[in-house]
């Protein structure tokens, strides 16, 4: 997921007016980010949960 926030922050990037990354405040590219990297770090940790369970 944060692969594919990258891929999408670089072409907008270079093809629309440039908008950089910045925390202070937080602008929508960055908010974005920060959203991604916390689906992907949720959706590993929700992997594990199904252990030891009898179908």
């Amino acid at each position: 997921m944060t692969l594919i926030w990258f891929v999408i922050w670089l072409i907008a990037n270079n093809v629309g007016g440039g908008e950089p990354l910045v925390l202070d405040p937080v602008n929508a590219w960055t908010a974005t980010l920060i959203l991604a990297i916390a689906l992907d770090l949720g959706a590993s940790h929700a992997g594990g949960t199904r252990k030891g369970r009898a179908a």
